[in-house]
């Protein structure tokens, strides 16, 4: 028997009759014969397409771009790809003849003027901050006094830290004792720590040299222009299965059935022992798209034999082939089954209301 093969009758019957025959033993209970047969030709099938899309843009790039490896083209939309050149698993990026320019930048030699302090390699600073103990409002108690005597410093101290900001202290700018603010020793003011009172500090942004790498060449001192085209395969893939659906209570155990496996490509016919049922279902989905270069499509298919006693029976059987080569055979609770545990169920939920009654 050729693996994949869909099961003969005599073959499920046997295979039926020796699983019946463990569970009930020989000569006793039932026989394939006693079962009604339904085949499920299962269909799980895949198409995977490359459409392509072919797209133009100016592209201008810092410094000078290698493009000697790029393919040439004169109309992006005539233009034929060669063996080699098919965008499967990524873009395929082309120059268009005659475009590449390399032309030297307005910077000049890579740099441009340093934004933040316009090439002056430093900022200003304000020289002198609030106290940060008094706040510039309360330094010194003696205002006609203050800054009146000779020898005033000409900028504020060196901010100073106050162990106790509440106790008052002699004033630098009028010698008043018990005056003044402990931090600023009455300026009400004290050094930027930044500048140190210089009033500039070096630029950050630029290292104090008053100049930056150019943004638009990168520091190169010139750009590369041309126009490129892009053509891209896009991936897309649509899974196609039978209408009818297939058997929920063994649906998980398929996996392991022998998949009938046929993958062809977009020139190749479907294959001749393909049902006219999975035919129909496939046509619809077989139209060429538009732009579309290339197509993979893989038919998976499995039969599987629904086995359900005549009569009445608790149990129902599926078979379908393993990957072995052998029939599997599960069984599985018929919906008949299913009915009578229900009604056991509530027969039984009923019998207890009954016995709490009473005994109430």
């Amino acid at each position: 028997m050729a693996m994949g093969a869909d099961p003969s009758e005599d073959e499920v019957r046997a295979a039926l009759d020796a699983q019946l025959a463990r569970r009930d033993g020989k000569g006793s209970g039932r026989t394939a014969a006693d079962f009604s047969l339904t085949r499920l030709h299962l269909l799980d099938a895949s198409i995977t397409r490359y459409v392509e899309q072919r797209t133009e843009a100016t592209r201008h790039e810092p410094g000078a771009v290698h493009l000697a490896d790029r393919p040439v083209y004169d109309v992006l939309r005539d233009h034929e790809l060669g063996p080699d050149e098919k965008p499967l698993h990524k873009p395929l990026d082309l120059v268009r003849r005659g475009t590449v320019h390399i032309r030297s930048c307005g910077c000049g030699n890579g740099r441009q003027q340093c934004p933040d302090c316009k090439g002056m390699t430093y900022r200003t600073c304000e020289p002198a901050q609030p106290c940060p103990v008094c706040e510039g409002v309360s330094p010194c108690s003696q205002y006609l006094k203050h800054g009146g005597l000779p020898g005033t410093p000409p900028r504020p101290p060196k901010a100073r830290k106050a162990a106790n900001p509440e106790e008052r202290v002699t004033c630098d700018a009028c010698h008043t004792p018990d005056s003044a603010c402990p931090g600023c020793r009455g300026w009400g003011r004290v050094k930027c720590e930044r500048c140190q009172a210089r009033g500039r500090i070096p630029c950050g942004p630029c290292k104090a040299t008053g100049t930056v790498t150019c943004g638009t060449c990168k520091g190169h001192g010139r750009t590369t222009s041309w126009t490129a085209g892009r053509i891209v395969w896009e991936r897309r893939t649509e899974k196609v299965t039978h209408p009818d659906p297939w058997p929920r209570r063994v649906a998980n155990d398929l996996g392991a059935g022998d998949w009938r496996t046929d993958r062809l490509g977009a020139a190749d016919p479907l294959p001749e022992d393909l049902s006219d049922d999975h035919r129909a279902v496939l046509a619809p989905h077989l139209r060429k798209l538009k732009g579309e270069q290339d197509r993979t499509v893989v038919i998976k298919r499995l039969t599987v034999v629904r086995a359900t006693p005549r009569g009445s029976g608790n149990r129902d059987y599926y078979l379908f082939r393993g990957c072995s080569g052998k029939l599997e055979v599960l069984a599985r609770i018929s919906d008949e089954g299913r009915g009578k545990a229900v009604a056991a169920a509530v027969a039984a939920v009923v019998l207890l209301v009954l016995v709490l009654l009473l005994v109430n």
